[in-house]
């Protein structure tokens, strides 16, 4: 038995092995670097031999057949009801062989963690809620088209200079779809110093990743306040870039004792984890949001 399941393993990598550099995908596409892997597909940077352009090559895994065919075709969709210049566009989408691919513009940028660890970009109260009232115009616009994206990771929000794209939308579905069986959602949204990791500068400390992505691990409802819970972890995350740990500091400690934010920024992220009574919808958090940035620049 325990041939056969090692065969089986082999055979499920060996269909999933990613394409070579260079290759040719789709008699169009060439493939210039591994992007990213993920449980359902792989994805590559790739030059259009057509058009001349650098796009983004999303390849469904066959070893997990027809679901993950069914999600790239989804994805699809999702793209198509969604043009918007801070959202990559669907550019092609074809079958070869026993590979499903979906082509779309190539966004490049920087990370928060790029911007914060490479660039030293530390984020004030101020500055924290400028950015995410340029995440929100983004995430209101796939609200109001009637969809959620439901993974707002860092690596999903790309900043270039003044301006910031979301990409991603692999777990993305309608308001109100039911989630994938077998799955809930997890309302954890409590981050203390203790499972903090240390950074390149000493006196500063952030979750680490294990905690920062164990809260979009899970498929969660398809509803605005997932989002949101997100976004509650997106400012935390920059908040965090002004935070000096104290030395000899062992006792575990909340977010809202580690942070100094005025009152009315902690009860908002609060409402973001659903720590207290969460928003209704986008827009009320969208106003309060405004409210603060009033405050903050008087």
């Amino acid at each position: 038995m325990r041939f056969f399941s090692f065969l089986s393993s082999f055979l499920s990598a060996w269909r999933d092995y990613p394409a070579e550099i260079n290759t040719v995908l789709g008699d169009r596409y060439v493939n210039l670097q591994l992007l990213g892997e993920g449980s359902y597909g792989m994805t590559y940077k790739c030059l259009d031999q057509k058009s001349g352009a650098v796009v983004a090559l999303k390849q469904s895994r066959p070893s997990k057949g027809e679901y993950a065919e069914h999600l790239l075709r989804r994805e699809k969709n999702i793209l198509q009801a969604l043009p918007h210049p801070q959202i990559p566009e669907l550019l092609d989408f074809f079958v070869e062989g026993k590979h499903t691919y979906l082509v779309m513009t190539y966004v490049e940028g920087d990370t928060l963690e790029d911007l914060i660890f490479e660039q030293g970009c530390i984020y004030d109260e101020a500055s924290c809620i400028e950015m995410t009232l340029k995440l929100l115009d983004v995430v209101q616009y796939i609200h109001k088209k009637g969809y959620v994206h439901l993974d707002l990771r860092i690596p999903n929000v790309l900043f270039q200079e003044e301006r910031l794209s979301v990409i991603d939308f692999g777990l993305a579905r309608q308001i109100g779809e039911e989630p994938p069986l077998g799955y809930q959602r997890n309302r954890k949204g409590l981050i203390t110093s203790k499972k903090m990791r240390k950074t390149r500068r000493p006196e500063t400390a952030y979750p680490p990743k294990s905690a920062r992505s164990s809260y979009t691990a899970q498929f969660k409802l398809a509803e605005e306040q997932s989002d949101l819970s997100d976004i509650g972890h997106f400012m935390l995350f920059m908040l965090y870039s002004s935070y000096e740990s104290e030395d000899g500091a062992d006792t575990e400690r909340s977010w809202q004792e580690e942070l100094s934010i005025s009152s009315e920024l902690q009860e908002v992220i609060e409402r973001l984890l659903e720590l207290r009574e969460p928003y209704s919808s986008t827009d009320e958090f969208y106003h309060d949001l405004h409210v603060l940035k009033t405050k903050s620049f008087l």
